[in-house]
């Protein structure tokens, strides 16, 4: 008879049923240097894209002050509202439900431990709001450092339009390629999205005060 300290010794997860990319020592380095270089690459092209008055910033403009509803000068909350909504109400039901949808169900009492033992879009669904929860951080952190800008100056508006275009590209496009297994497009728009980040912390870091 099996006691309960074996059960729970047992592995949680089978063997997958096919594999990704494998690396060696040799190999992995190359890919740290190019994943950093990737991230670098659109930090400057958010940057170079999203100056006053281009047409990324009158689009996001136009879409994060509800086509003019809400004052520009309240678009760095508006902004932060959606993609806290977003983050801890809509992907958070999402995961839920996704959890429900497996094969282990949604215990109330261990409500993560079947995340262990999701696949497909269940799976999908958990992993894109967990994503999210990893990035909301970075994306506050900017958002407050951009909020102790004069909101009169060139760098606050187009730091928010940087963390406008951050939003855009996790909240709006992120998410539903990663339900929709759109590897590619999901991939593109995460460094997009951290680069807009990363573009706005350099820009911050370099400008003189005013």
């Amino acid at each position: 008879m099996s006691s309960s300290n074996d059960s729970e010794s047992a592995p949680l997860l089978p063997q997958p049923s096919k594999t990704g990319l494998k690396l060696n020592y040799k190999t992995a380095i190359p890919v740290i240097v190019g994943t950093c270089v990737g991230y670098i690459f659109s930090a400057v092209i958010t940057v170079l894209l999203t100056h006053e008055h281009s047409l990324l910033d009158r689009f996001l403009t136009a879409l994060f002050t509800a086509f003019g509803a809400i004052p520009r000068a309240n678009m760095l909350a508006s902004s932060a509202l959606f993609y806290a909504f977003v983050t801890y109400a809509l992907t958070s039901a999402s995961s839920v439900v996704g959890v429900a949808l497996g094969s282990a169900g949604y215990d109330h009492a261990e409500p993560r431990h079947a995340k262990l033992f999701l696949t497909g879009l269940p799976y999908r669904m958990t992993a894109s709001h967990q994503n999210l929860l990893e990035v909301f951080p970075i994306f506050a952190l900017v958002a407050g450092l951009t909020a102790s800008q004069p909101i009169t100056s060139p760098l606050y508006h187009q730091s928010v339009t940087l963390l406008a275009l951050h939003v855009f590209c996790k909240a709006i496009i992120f998410v539903p390629a990663y339900l929709k297994d759109l590897g590619l497009l999901r991939s593109a728009v995460h460094f997009v999205g951290i680069g807009a980040l990363l573009g706005s912390l350099y820009q911050m870091t370099v400008t003189s005060p005013q």
